[in-house]
Parts: structure tokens; C-alpha cells; sequence
């Protein structure tokens, strides 16, 4: 049994070892994100907030729409106070077309800073779809979901072949040969990273599966060549807002979603309550209105929902590690290379004990020559004799 768990565990590793590598270094550099943005970037994406605050959210639209006026402002991710120095992003679609592009927006003056673009176009947006589907589309997305699983499994199989691990676990045998090195290495990070990679492993295999399962069963949704505005003069941002905070005590709107196809709503979402829970997501919560007329349709409150519909929002701060401030993202950054290390010190494991047993072969095959050759050269001497 241990010998086969062993034999599963290295295949599991050689088979994922490379992805992993791929999906931890690009997800440590998603932690900082908008750090990393801002400093390559910051003609676009850092803004001087001002005493007076930002502008009220139907001026700051009809600022953009007179700045991109081919455009249509499908999205809009809000800057919360945490966030006062970061522009606002648009998601737009040029008129005539059905291709989704970012613009960033200072929320201070209603100035458009960055001209629409792909987002791939953008560090983080080439870096979550390097880190999401390998740039493969629904291949890349269903590789990566199963390299998720892929490291469920090898951080419950390695608990299992190290259970033993306490009385080692601190133990980096220097100066004893690359092999006990590596393999000290590996248990190492293996085991003080077990939680943390199986917290990334499963919420990363479950958005990626359950989306490619979604559309498989459903049909992936067709985005309509957008012809003009989606919605009608009567709707009003600054309305709805409020109307979200009156239905939901404390409710913050982080994200914005306009209609980006015929008979499409408005919905703002958000976190609701004074002091939310830390394990909240900022978009767990959902108030809709009707994108003619600006009247209320519906609202979700996730603090009502049921156990797993909070666990599955509580995936994005544990996967991101957007919970605990500086501390936890510095932590998670750190956390988020040890796949590497893991798929790089395995595949040194690997290599030297193939190669120790190829040469262990070439040390016995000459003994083995030899030994017929006795046996026939024997009773040539009786012979001779």
C-alpha cells in the first residue's frame, strides 16, 4: 500500500510538477496586483484623492460616456476607502462590436486615464489568464482545474507518506548529499504548507471546474454585438445606491454591472453590514434594478444564505488573501511559491533516484557478463589440462 501511495504520489508530482510551477509563481504576484500595477503603471492607475471625495456615481458615468462616447460602460469596479488610491475600472464594449475592454477612471475628477484595451493588454489581466487557463481558453481553464485537484492530492497522500513527519520535520541534512537535501527540502514545505495549499487547491479546482462543467451542460452565454446605451434615461445610479443601503443596512457597492445585452438589469454588488466578517467576499451580496426604469427588483442578503453559499463567497478572500491586510498578503505571497518549490525539489528527487538506479544497473550488468564466461572458460582448462 505505502509503496503504491509512493509510486502515485511521484506520478501525481512529474504529472502537475510543471503547471503548479506556473499557477504559484503567477498567483503570488496576483497578491500584490494592484501594487505591481501601480508602480509599472501609475500614469493610469493612481489617483490623488481629494478633500471633497469622490464624485457622486451618476456624474462620474456621464463623465465617462462623454469621454469614451463609442463605448458602453458594461462594468464598473468602485474603489473602496481601502483603495482611495487606485483609479476605478471600466469594463467596455466598443459600439458595433462584443469584445470586453478595460478603462481606468479617477473617480476625484471623472477624468478617463487609460484608453479601452483588452485586458490582457494589462499586467494583471495577462497574468490571471497565464494563471486561470495557461492561454488555452476552455482547455487551459479545465488543465488548471484538474492541477488543482492534482494538488489536493498530493498534499493528502504526502501527509499520509510523512505522517511521521514531527520528529524530522525541522531537519535540513546540509553538507550529506543533494538527494537528502532535496528530500529534506521537500517535506519541509510540504508539510508546514499542507492547509494552505489544500485551501488554494480545492477553491482554485472549484471555480475552474464548476465554470467548464457550466458550460458544458449550459452552453457558454453569447455576448450580443452592443448597438448603444442598454439602458433607459429614468435610471439613476445615485438612486439605486442609496436604495441598496436602505434594503441593506451598511451595504458598500463595490462592483457595478450594467446591462451588456438586451433585457439585462443593473445590479450592484457588495457586502452588506456595518462590520462585515472578515472571510467575506466584496461582492457576496446583490441588489437588482430594472435598467429601464431604475425600480428595485431584487435583493440577496448573504448573511441570510444558507452554510455553503458563505463558504463558497469565503473562497475569494482565502484564495487571494485579501482578509488580513499587509500581514496575510505578504503571507500568502510566500505561501503561494511553495507548489514551486514542491514540483521543483520532487522533480530533483526524481531525477537522483533514477539516475542512482541506471547507475546501480551499470554496476551489476558487467558481473553478470562475466560470469558465463567463467563457466564456459572452465572446462576449456580441464580440457587443456
Amino acid at each position: 500500500m505505502r509503496r503504491r501511495l509512493w509510486q502515485l504520489h511521484s506520478w501525481f508530482g512529474l504529472i502537475a510538477g510543471l503547471g503548479l510551477l506556473v499557477i504559484g509563481a503567477t498567483g503570488s504576484l496576483l497578491v500584490f496586483h494592484d501594487e505591481i500595477e501601480a508602480w509599472l503603471h501609475p500614469e493610469y492607475m493612481v489617483v490623488a484623492p481629494t478633500p471633497e471625495g469622490r464624485l457622486a456615481p451618476d456624474a462620474l458615468l456621464a463623465a465617462a460616456h462623454r469621454a469614451l462616447p463609442d463605448y458602453e460602460v458594461t462594468g464598473w469596479l468602485v474603489r473602496g476607502a481601502n483603495e482611495a488610491g487606485y483609479a476605478d475600472v471600466l469594463y467596455v464594449i466598443r459600439h458595433g462590436s462584443n469584445e470586453w475592454q478595460i478603462a481606468t477612471l479617477d473617480p476625484y475628477t471623472g477624468g478617463v486615464l487609460a484608453s479601452p484595451r483588452p485586458d490582457t493588454r494589462t499586467f494583471t489581466g495577462w497574468l490571471l489568464e497565464l494563471h486561470y487557463t495557461f492561454f488555452a481558453s476552455h482547455a487551459g481553464l479545465l488543465a488548471a482545474g484538474l492541477f488543482a485537484v492534482l494538488l489536493c492530492a498530493l498534499g493528502l497522500s504526502g501527509v499520509w507518506l510523512y505522517r511521521e513527519f514531527w520528529r524530522h520535520v525541522f531537519t535540513l541534512r546540509w553538507g550529506r548529499g543533494a538527494r537528502l537535501l532535496f528530500s529534506d527540502l521537500h517535506k519541509f514545505v510540504g508539510i508546514t504548507t499542507v492547509a494552505f495549499n489544500l485551501v488554494l487547491g480545492f477553491t482554485g479546482a472549484y471555480w475552474n471546474l464548476t465554470h467548464v462543467l457550466g458550460e458544458w451542460t449550459q452552453g457558454a452565454p453569447a455576448q450580443p454585438r452592443i448597438a448603444g446605451r442598454m439602458y433607459g434615461p429614468a435610471l439613476s445610479l445615485d438612486r439605486a445606491i442609496a436604495e441598496a443601503a436602505r434594503r441593506l443596512p451598511g451595504f458598500q457597492t463595490n462592483f457595478i454591472s450594467l446591462p451588456s445585452q438586451p433585457g439585462g438589469n443593473v445590479v450592484l454588488y457588495g457586502v452588506a453590514g456595518p462590520s462585515p466578517h472578515p472571510l467575506r467576499s466584496p461582492y457576496g451580496s446583490t441588489v437588482s434594478f430594472d435598467a429601464q426604469t431604475g425600480a428595485h427588483l431584487a435583493t440577496y442578503d448573504l448573511r441570510t444564505a444558507g452554510a455553503w453559499a458563505q463558504a463558497v463567497d469565503a473562497f475569494r478572500p482565502l484564495h487571494y488573501g485579501t482578509f488580513g491586510g499587509w500581514p496575510i498578503k505578504a503571507l500568502w505571497t510566500l505561501g503561494g511559491l511553495a507548489p514551486g518549490v514542491l514540483a521543483v525539489s520532487g522533480f530533483a528527487l526524481w531525477w537522483l533516484r533514477r539516475r542512482s538506479a541506471d547507475a546501480g544497473h551499470r554496476r551489476l550488468r558487467p558481473a553478470r557478463d562475466v560470469r558465463p564466461a567463467r563457466q564456459v572458460a572452465a572446462p576449456q582448462a580441464i580440457h587443456n589440462s
